[in-house]
């Protein structure tokens, strides 16, 4: 069986964390290499638990004068993961690798393309979640929350992000492609990729979620937006700052998609055992807010009673 991995940066992302981590070893992640980028709310706390539980491998990044984190901690955990599994995914916080299809993880899908020895990356293309009207930041999980994307030609879409055999990776354009020393980087069809014919490397001439795709919750809510990743900024552009500009462009909620529901109930139970997994620690608690430490009790509280729908 494909040994998947599974590499980001994060930084103050206690709220969603969890679930994120959750949800990717339900679809069939096996373990997570993530970069912890100065967080200050619990999130470097999390991570090192869920590290001592053979879980994460935790590497600590620094944001530098004039240098952005993201692509020397992408470089880095490339690296690590060279000897400890067969493909590499890298996504963002906010990115949920999506199957498309009927099977209940990517494995199917990734164990299709990458028998053939010449493909060293495939490249997974976005699909936008907007907010679906949601002003404040509530209980339950972002997959269940957001369930309104951009229609299928929403040009954003062209963005892909990137699964790739560690070994043929030398490091990387940009957050979206890597480059590679040999073989053939593709779509989901197993079709090799053509990059935009305006923007290259980073975004494909076309779009496709046949087999999978990346769900990308761009905004979430207007509170979760403006709380988080608009303060953050971007761990890839120095003086990116995500405003009002960035909301109201990636606010698309034209369809309604429930692809991800389907693995809801598999994901509170994972999320149930990896709670226990943490052990109390008084600096998480001190710097999560009320709100976080209640969704995390509820998640535990309810995924006892909320049976799998897959």
């Amino acid at each position: 069986m494909l040994n998947l991995g599974l590499a980001a940066i994060v930084k103050d992302e206690i709220n969603d964390l969890l679930e994120w981590i959750a949800y990717h070893r339900v679809i069939g992640v096996d373990h997570f290499f993530i970069a912890d980028n100065d967080s200050t709310d619990g999130t470097r706390e999390l991570l090192a638990s869920l590290s001592t539980a053979g879980i994460v491998t935790l590497i600590d990044v620094h944001t530098l004068p004039g240098q952005r984190p993201q692509l020397p901690a992408y470089s880095e955990l490339l690296g690590m993961a060279r000897k400890n599994c067969d493909v590499l995914a890298f996504i963002d916080a906010d990115e949920f690798l999506m199957p498309t299809d009927d099977a209940t993880t990517i494995k199917p899908l990734l164990e299709k393309i990458f028998s053939d020895p010449h493909v060293s990356a495939l490249a997974l293309n976005w699909a936008n979640f907007g907010s679906a009207g949601a002003v404040f930041l509530e209980d339950g999980l972002v997959i269940d929350r957001f369930v309104r994307r951009a229609k299928l030609d929403f040009k954003v879409h062209h963005h892909y992000k990137t699964i790739v055999r560690p070994e043929r990776g030398i490091d990387f354009y940009n957050p979206h492609h890597v480059n590679l020393n040999s073989g053939r980087y593709v779509n989901t069809l197993g079709i090799d990729l053509i990059p935009h014919n305006q923007h290259g490397s980073g975004l494909s001439d076309i779009v496709v979620w046949s087999g999978a795709r990346v769900n990308h919750y761009a905004t979430k809510s207007l509170e979760e937006f403006l709380l988080g990743k608009s303060r953050r900024g971007s761990a890839s552009k120095e003086g990116r700052i995500k405003h009002k500009r960035y909301f109201m462009h990636h606010d698309r909620n034209d369809e309604e998609c429930l692809l991800a529901t389907r693995f809801s109930g598999s994901t509170l139970e994972q999320i149930n055992y990896l709670s226990n997994l943490i052990p109390p620690d008084p600096k998480v608690e001190a710097r999560v807010s009320q709100s976080t430490l209640s969704r995390l009790l509820n998640w535990r509280l309810n995924a006892g009673e909320h049976k799998s729908t897959t």
